[in-house]
């Protein structure tokens, strides 16, 4: 029994032990290792509290039963049970989504509760993965920002669809640190960025005025974080990748039908359908034909026997130049990226400094650029009411361009021979021509063939880019929650082409040759060139100054009333320069030495000069220039009020005046407006009792945002020829502009109906926008009657309307201690209309062949796919001599043929088939942590619109006639229901063919796709290990974009890359990231 009574007795006392509270220390710092200074530690459904101090330690009193909160701003929130432990080292890892986080406007940061209007902020793991450009970091990650890529992954944005016809301002304005850049993505050190925040709709965007009716992305950079307690923080940052992907798929990129095809439709063709038309004459000395039309027509002109005619045409069939233009003209795109970042920082300044060097080879060999890019940021708090900026960022590029690309040459048609010398071709002149005809040895140079790889092999084309960039401000704190920003942008982007071609150059050998003066009786050659090489060089240079005063007001009063306020003015100066310099004859690189013209430049009279074939000649010789120069004025403010953390209403004003406008003050000073307003509804009383719900928000805004278009005037302007008419000896000139009197900003009205909301303490959020964009004065070509002097003149007269919604939902779930897991799809969809356009096509080839702005009509989507339709074969003979000819088939039912352009009404015989922008996109973004391993995958999806798969090329066997690899489709097909082969033997208006076979409504396919955008495996070493080799984190990654495409075609065929052009392909990158 005694026994029995002490082990109870022990028990009770053990319990007691467990639960008595006692000092539990610890640290807290972030996945890299350093400090966080001011997180709140606090026990879960308890009173006691601590704040982590300067060096992210913590004290506090707890039991075993007590499990800890640990909360900081922009990171998870932790929880763990004390147990026995005294001590707790806790690792933070920053949050993409809470609704506490920070939205950038670029004028000012707001809490993302008191935000109204729609945003988005970039997960920041997805910013600090590898790339070239943080553009291509952007790609699915947030909804309604569509992003179109090229070969090369680096992507072209629109929000929430287009918003004006003009052609040059369709992208979103780019703002780094509050200043609008002109640099682009490319001026940005993708390592330096800590933020992007994409502003979608009025309320968000319109502070930015006249600039932002195409959305507004904001990027903020990096700065060095202080560890409190008067000590210097001194950090370095590296991360270095190397991305590789294949060589090009030639049989996608060329399309080509095989040799033995290609050989058999010359054969086929050279006598029939249109080919005669084109036949070179004895004395004809255009060149360009492939081997086998050279060899067909050598025997028609009977130069050649049919056996020497065969023999040479079979041993053709033998060949295939795809393995020497892999070998010889491609190469595999390799991207090189090193970065160093030193990060100085104390209580009272903040420094970094950093470094990338960035190599990029493209898919063509002598087609590589080669980036430096230096930045430095300081933040020095001088006096307590004092705070001074400053930015510096200089980016310099230099560029090899001197690589040819495709040859253009025929499947058989080798580069070198087996003694790898350069095989001749004909180009400009017929090599049989010239051995006939010419006095080879009396010209300048004797040689007028040309070979592609030789031709890469002797120029030099370069290009250098310098961007400078520098931000500079002072802040005054003037009272509580009240200060004055003094700031100052200057941009200077400056880029030279230096052009050289050698002797050994087609390029100069043709040109010296064909500038000769030949007397065809005597064939005495005069030359009017020098020999030597050829300089081509041209300048640009763009300075942009902008100065902003900005006074602003954040202060709560009473707890419950926060007010923000915002107002300011701005300037802004842009200059632009170009300078045109005539090509340089006689160059010599080495000596840099030139020549001069013999003969002078030409003209008429005693100073006419004559070339080769007894043309007139007249030799460049003038400089050119152009000077251009916008300007703005802009007075902004921005308002919103918070009450109770419940409600808030939020408004903007802005009005920008500029030289591009009319002075008319009426359509001058009209401002871009926004009112928004919120309701924080989770943090209703009635709520409190919900505790599944942890943030649920209603939104709801209205206004007006801008667009710039500067492809008229307010005034006419007449063009100067900057040199006299050769003929009369008198300067001419042409209108330029008939001039806008009323010329005004593009406007688009803007509401929006947004929720967000927060579930289950993290583990389900996201948001829904409904929107209706309303873009109206939008200047287009507006059809006049021909008595105005004109036909047409840019007016403020077009109308677009964009609706449409977008979704993001995502999850976080911690898993166990060591994994967690995170998942977002995002889905919205837009509907684009014309809604009033003044024009209307007088022909149909402007809808279908041309295309572009000539295709926009009004009350359909801008992006249109329009039309044919094939009507078969219909006989335009007799029926005792019929003549089957291909055609279309109006609306009406009449039926055309391919012979001339279509005629009557362009809605007759046009038909709209789609749009040829996704209207809906969807992405998949997810990401597993496990133990030290990150792994995560991005999916992006574009579905409903429309595109034309491939057709057979038709060509007319003259020159190179390589038919495609849709020849065998077109020889076996029912001529009813496909374009067939010419039916006659003779059909002189083939070549008219290309205005109407690529256009036919049986290629209209889906163009609907998705993509593995990304697939990414990283490995941090333990902090154990990193720090015995004196590192705070050290990780490795593996990386692979693209590496497969699901496409509903049926064909197998990109629709973002047309079969016969460069597509995008699979990337792999291997990269690490280290913190010292």
């Amino acid at each position: 029994m005694k026994k029995l009574y002490l082990a109870w007795l022990i028990c009770l006392m053990a319990f007691q032990v467990s639960a008595q509270q006692r000092w539990v220390t610890g640290v807290v710092a972030d996945t890299n290792g350093v400090p966080v200074v001011g997180a709140t530690v606090t026990v879960k459904g308890g009173t006691n509290g601590a704040i982590t101090n300067s060096d992210g330690s913590f004290r506090i009193e707890a039991s075993d039963s007590d499990i800890l909160v640990f909360k900081y701003l922009g990171y998870d929130e932790q929880e763990i049970q004390v147990g026995p432990r005294t001590r707790i080292e806790i690792e933070l890892r920053e949050s993409a989504h809470q609704l506490d986080d920070v939205v950038v406007t670029g004028y000012q940061t707001i809490s993302k509760e008191r935000a109204t209007g729609s945003f988005d902020i970039i997960d920041k793991a997805q910013l600090e993965k590898p790339s070239g450009s943080i553009a291509s970091r952007l790609i699915g990650s947030a909804a309604g920002l569509v992003g179109t890529q090229d070969a090369y992954g680096n992507p072209v944005f629109e929000i929430r669809g287009r918003s004006s016809l003009s052609t040059s301002a369709t992208e979103p304005l780019l703002v780094v640190d509050g200043f609008a850049i002109e640099g682009g993505f490319e001026s940005i050190n993708p390592n330096d960025v800590e933020s992007v925040t994409v502003l979608k709709d009025a309320a968000a965007a319109s502070i930015w005025g006249a600039k932002s009716a195409n959305g507004v992305i904001v990027v903020t950079t990096k700065n060095a974080r202080s560890e409190g307690g008067g000590k210097a923080s001194v950090t370095v940052d590296y991360s270095g990748f190397f991305k590789v992907s294949p060589k090009l798929d030639l049989d996608y990129t060329l399309s080509q039908a095989s040799v033995n095809d290609v050989i058999d439709y010359e054969i086929y063709g050279f006598t029939r359908w249109d080919s005669t038309t084109w036949y070179p004459q004895e004395n004809d000395y255009s060149g360009g034909g492939s081997k086998v039309y050279e060899l067909l027509n050598e025997n028609r002109l009977g130069h050649l026997s049919d056996a020497e005619m065969n023999a040479a045409i079979d041993e053709l069939r033998t060949k295939n130049n795809y393995g020497q233009i892999k070998k010889y003209l491609l190469q595999n795109p390799i991207v090189h990226q090193e970065n160093v970042a030193v990060n100085i920082a104390t209580d009272r300044s903040s420094n970094t400094l950093s470094a990338l060097y960035q190599n990029d080879r493209q898919h063509y060999k002598k087609q590589n650029s080669t980036k430096y890019m230096v930045n430095f940021r300081n933040r020095t708090h001088v006096f307590k009411w004092l705070d001074f900026n400053f930015n510096g960022a200089y980016t310099y590029t230099k560029n090899d361009n001197s690589g040819y690309g495709l040859p253009g040459l025929s499947p058989y048609e080798m580069l070198v021979d087996e003694n790898g010398d350069y095989i001749p071709y004909s180009y400009g002149v017929s090599l049989d021509y010239v051995k006939r005809h010419v006095p080879e040895g009396k010209f300048p140079y004797e040689d007028w063939s040309w070979n592609p790889l030789q031709e890469m092999n002797n120029r030099e084309l370069t290009s250098t880019s310098a961007n400078a960039r520098v931000q500079a401000g002072l802040t005054f704190k003037l009272w509580k929650g009240l200060t004055f920003d003094s700031r100052i942008q200057y941009e200077m982007i400056e880029s030279d082409t230096h052009n050289y071609y050698n002797e050994n150059t087609y390029t100069v050998r043709y040109g010296v040759n064909s500038a000769a003066s030949w007397d065809k009786e005597t064939d005495e050659v005069t030359a009017n060139l020098p020999t030597g090489g050829f300089l081509d060089q041209s300048r640009t240079r763009y300075d942009v100054l902008t100065i902003r005063n900005q006074l602003n007001f954040n202060h709560t009063f009473a707890e419950k009333h926060a007010v923000a306020v915002v107002a300011g003015i701005e300037t802004i100066d842009r200059r632009y320069q170009s300078f045109g310099y005539p090509r340089t004859y006689g160059y010599n690189d080495e000596t840099l030495s030139v020549g001069n013209f013999p003969n002078g430049i030409g003209g008429t009279g005693v100073y006419q000069l004559t070339n080769w074939q007894g043309n007139n000649l007249t030799l460049s010789y003038q400089n050119s220039f152009s000077y251009t120069t916008d300007r703005y004025f802009s007075a902004f403010g921005n308002a919103s009020y918070t009450y109770d953390s419940r409600y808030t209403v939020s408004g903007s004003v802005r009005t920008d005046a500029s030289n591009l406008i009319t002075d008319d003050p009426a359509y001058r000073y009209a401002p871009f407006w926004s009112v928004g307003a919120s309701w924080q509804i989770a943090n209703e009383a009635f709520m409190q009792q919900v505790d599944w719900i942890d943030g649920l928000a209603l939104r709801f805004t209205y206004g007006y945002n801008g667009n710039v278009d500067k492809s008229t005037t307010f005034k006419p302007l007449v063009n100067i020829s900057s040199s006299p008419n050769t003929v009369t000896g008198e300067l001419t000139g042409s209108m330029s502009s008939y001039g806008n009197p009323t010329l005004r900003w593009e406007r688009t009205g803007t509401w929006d109906i947004g929720v967000d909301f927060n579930l289950f303490r993290g583990k389900l959020y996201g948001k829904f926008d409904v929107y209706s964009k309303h873009s109206e004065d939008l200047i287009a070509d507006v059809t006049l009657s021909a008595v105005q002097g004109t036909t047409s003149m840019r007016l403020n007269n077009g109308e677009i309307l964009n609706r449409g919604f977008e979704m993001e939902v995502g999850s976080t779930l911690r898993i166990s201690p060591n994994v967690t897991w995170n998942g977002v799809l995002t889905l919205s969809y837009n509907k684009n209309r014309i809604k009033s356009l003044q024009v209307k096509p007088t022909n149909a080839y402007d809808l279908v062949y041309v295309g572009g702005s000539t295709a926009w009509m009004e009350g359909y989507d801008m992006n249109t796919l329009w039309t044919y339709k094939y009507g078969g074969l219909q006989n335009v003979g007799t029926a005792s001599s019929p003549d089957w000819q291909p055609t279309i088939l109006h609306k009406s039912g009449l039926y055309e043929t391919f012979a001339t352009w279509p005629t009557g009404d362009p809605m007759d015989c046009s038909y709209a088939m789609g749009t040829t922008v996704a209207p809906w996109n969807m992405s998949f973004s997810t990401s597993f942590r496990v133990y030290d391993f990150d792994i995560s995958m991005i999916v992006t999806g574009k579905f409903g619109h429309k595109f034309l798969r491939e057709s057979f090329n038709y060509p007319s066997v003259s020159g190179r006639a390589v038919p495609n690899d849709k020849y065998s489709e077109v020889k076996n097909c029912d001529p009813n229901e496909m374009i067939p082969l010419p039916q006659n033997e003779i059909e002189t208006r083939y070549y008219f063919w290309d205005r109407f076979y690529p256009y036919m409504s049986y290629l209209t396919e889906s163009a609907s796709h998705i993509r593995l955008q990304e697939f990414s495996v990283g490995y941090n070493l333990p902090k154990k290990v990193v720090a015995k080799i004196g590192m705070k984190s050290l990780q490795v990654y593996a990386q692979c974009n693209n590496p497969f495409n699901i496409y509903f075609n049926g064909y197998g065929e990109d629709p973002e890359f047309a079969k016969g052009t460069i597509r995008l392909q699979a990337s792999y990158t291997f990269g690490i990231k280290c913190k010292f």
